[in-house]
């Protein structure tokens, strides 16, 4: 069980908030986020990313930990990405149609120039220091312009947008131009394409002795392409290609060599039943073809889920050992780090279940961690995978040790169907014995994600402001398996039933919860669920929407995934069965609504279109109800986690004083 900290008296508390600040709406801009982990040797390095809120942006740089200090390498406050390549730190920047390689040495003099190449390189992967695989995009041939040059405007491309395909747009890039993507291979200077010009290629991957090459394509276009992709492997002895197949129709994803011969790769096929269900993972030789499936990936996935609004960027690659496979994964509500046996399929835990591991990499006998204990903020760990890990930086504790920082209490339910569930409850920083308080159910997006432990700062600013904050993860949510993630057509049933269930808990078990003064809100998922749920109940006495969908009917053609997303979770499309959609759409109980509600959204969310937000809010302002919207201009849906830090905090800043007017 999670270790848990509940503060039980106002004595208690005082005695731990004496002399700390409070969570400020500002305080996300205090915090460092920690990525991109890397060694030379014992030498440790990585980025961190900061909000300037004097600036309104954000800054990243390069550091290396010096006696548990982070000392800055760079100075850029751009910093973007780097890889070691012979002991070096490698770094690239785009210049025109070419890519500039920067090496610095061990001696950390700065970056010189090492290698240019004149393409936009996507991935790369070396064999030596002249010797490399790399991929490029090329823009797909337009059609050529009917029109005279003399009759065409200087600004033409900025006085209209022409869109052939689908999707047509994502949701933080903008507009899709449609591209392929090339295999190259570079030998001293020398650079031919491996690939024709229609392949789409991923997910380059290559072993140890360089022999072999594993990559992904994806040539099909469009949303109604086949499902999947395919698996190639490049032998660089014969230089001859052949292709993988584990399943026809499957989607592979991450390839990751085990050995010179063998890789670990995750092998999907369309399950129409069960959309939200997890891959299973398969190690398979790239010499022979023969394939094994190792894990059907029903409980754990690899990567975590577990969500936050105060880190970014943080990824890491599976790491093969002698054993099994070791990856981070989220088990109900923490990631912790796993070791996958290659013999019988058995998880192993390697780290304790009250700590969030973000990244991972091996060093010296055990691992090198990123991650955080409970509500702490990200610090750097080592790891022997036998005693408890060691802490060997403060980048982030001194600042969280100087602020008073709730702590969530478990709340065990059981949902309609007799299952056991667990949410939580962040109470109210200086909690009172005996005091009732307003409270916040705060939903998570996704779905198929999870609320864990971790530090959320909106939910501490709430806290600070004499709010005790509710959350839990409904089916749908990740991290229990593929059947509790199934909700494929039955959106707003089973999700808002354990929903309700989790509340009416939380109002028996917590003695100072006000039962007149709740509130909801939630993004995306989230921003559904709010909607649906003030169309279901008046149990709230107010609400905030953030970047939601009110009808499924529009935004299965409007939403940058709403082509397969929609389909996935509704059951059905328009065509087929357009009452099913609207059955399931927060919209159609409109009518119903009485609770004041407050929406927040982006001007560029392609996620969740603007127009899902201005529906539910029309129609609750034509039915008369107490209504408000803000509309972000120049945000998209990452406006609560990566948006311009002051529109972070006037969105905040929003949401509590719709709150405090209703419920306080």
């Amino acid at each position: 069980m999670s270790v848990c900290v509940w503060v039980l008296s106002s004595e208690s508390s005082l005695a731990q908030t004496v002399g700390k600040a409070p969570i400020g709406i500002d305080f996300f801009g205090k915090i460092k986020s920690i990525s991109q982990i890397r060694t030379i040797g014992d030498d440790i390095f990585f980025v961190l990313r900061q909000a300037n809120l004097k600036d309104d942006n954000y800054t990243s740089d390069l550091y290396q930990l010096i006696d548990g200090r982070p000392v800055q390498l760079t100075r850029t406050s751009r910093f973007s990405s780097y890889e070691i390549i012979d002991d070096a730190i490698v770094t690239r920047e785009q210049e025109g149609e070419s890519t500039i390689f920067y090496k610095q040495s061990r001696s950390y003099g700065g970056p010189q120039e090492w290698l240019r190449v004149p393409y936009r390189v996507g991935q790369a992967k070396f064999i030596d220091t002249n010797r490399f695989f790399f991929t490029a995009s090329h823009r797909v041939q337009q059609p050529i312009d009917p029109l005279p040059d003399s009759l065409k405007a200087e600004d033409a491309d900025k006085r209209y947008r022409i869109f052939e395909e689908l999707p047509f747009w994502s949701n933080g890039r903008g507009d899709i131009i449609p591209q392929h993507t090339v295999l190259y291979y570079a030998d001293n200077g020398q650079i031919r394409a491996l690939t024709d010009s229609l392949a789409n290629v991923g997910n380059l991957e290559l072993s140890g002795d360089g022999r072999y090459l594993v990559y992904t394509d994806q040539r099909e276009r469009g949303f109604k392409a086949p499902y999947g992709n395919r698996l190639y492997v490049l032998d660089a002895q014969s230089w001859q290609t052949r292709e993988l197949v584990v399943n026809d129709s499957a989607r592979y994803g991450f390839p990751k060599f085990i050995d010179h011969e063998s890789i670990f790769l995750s092998v999907s096929n369309r399950n129409d039943e069960n959309p939200q269900a997890n891959s299973p993972y398969y190690r398979l030789n790239v010499r022979t073809g023969e394939s094994q499936l190792l894990y059907d990936g029903d409980q754990y996935a690899v990567g975590g889920s577990t969500l936050v609004d105060v880190k970014s960027g943080n990824h890491s690659e599976i790491l093969p050992e002698k054993q099994g496979i070791v990856f981070s994964t989220t088990k109900v509500d923490y990631t912790p780090l796993v070791r996958l046996s290659y013999q019988g399929g058995n998880i192993q835990l390697l780290t304790p279940d009250d700590f969030n591991v973000d990244e991972y990499i091996p060093y010296k006998k055990g691992y090198l961690l990123i991650g955080a204990y409970g509500q702490d903020g990200q610090e750097l760990f080592t790891y022997d995978g036998k005693t408890a890990l060691r802490r060997i930086s403060d980048i982030n504790t001194s600042l969280f040790e100087a602020h008073t920082v709730a702590h969530a209490r478990e709340i065990r339910y059981t949902n309609k169907v007799g299952q056991e569930l667990r949410g939580f409850i962040l109470p109210p920083t200086n909690l009172e014995q005996g005091k009732k308080y307003p409270t916040i159910l705060n939903i998570h997006g996704g779905p198929k994600a999870a609320y864990g432990f971790g530090f959320f700062h909106e939910m501490q600013y709430w806290a600070s402001q004499g709010y005790a904050v509710i959350f839990a993860n409904p089916r749908g949510s990740s991290a229990n398996g593929s059947e509790f993630a199934k909700l494929k057509g039955d959106f707003g049933g089973r999700d808002y039933d354990d929903l309700m269930s989790f509340v009416d808990a939380a109002l028996e078990q917590i003695d100072y919860i006000d039962k007149d003064r709740l509130g909801v809100t939630g993004g995306s998922y989230g921003g559904v669920m709010t909607n649906w749920i003030i169309g279901h109940t008046d149990r709230f006495k107010a609400a905030a929407s953030q970047r939601s969908i009110s009808n499924w009917v529009s935004f299965e053609t409007l939403s940058d995934i709403g082509f397969n997303f929609g389909p996935a979770y509704t059951g059905s499309d328009i065509w087929q069965n357009v009452e099913a959609l609207w059955r399931q759409s927060p919209l159609a109980y409109a009518d119903k609504v009485k609770t004041p509600t407050l929406f927040i959204h982006s001007e560029e969310d392609y996620r969740c279109p603007l127009p899902e937000g201005l529906q539910m809010y029309s129609a609750l302002k034509y039915n008369g109800v107490p209504s408000r919207i803000v509309i972000f201009k120049g945000e998209n849906h990452e406006l609560s986690r990566n948006g311009r830090p002051l529109n972070r905090i006037k969105r905040l800043s929003e949401i509590t004083r719709w709150f405090d007017l209703y419920l306080k």
